[in-house]
């Protein structure tokens, strides 16, 4: 399996774990442990599981600053919420 595929693949179990019901704090550990199973399929020796480690870290940090990024270039174009207008008692949220 080619680097690229690893990578799709592991998004894609990741998100489907997520969707399962898993909170979304568990997702970078779920990511590292994918691509370390992955890797390890391939190579099954403590290289492919460190080499699995990274793939899958490197995979989450891409995924967090992607979607940093993304917020970030739609911000403009988002309307934001105006709470001029509340009473003091209303800035609970309640």
């Amino acid at each position: 399996m080619e680097t690229n595929e690893k990578i799709i693949a592991i998004v894609g179990i990741t998100e489907a774990i997520k969707q399962y019901g898993i909170p979304s704090q568990f997702c970078p550990t779920i990511a590292i442990i994918v691509g370390a199973l992955l890797q390890y399929a391939e190579k099954p020796n403590s290289q492919g599981i460190l080499e699995g480690i990274i793939l899958g870290a490197t995979v989450t940090g891409s995924y967090a600053v992607t979607k940093r990024v993304g917020s970030g270039a739609l911000a403009p174009f988002c309307k934001k919420a105006n709470y001029s207008n509340l009473e003091p008692d209303d800035y609970r949220g309640v």
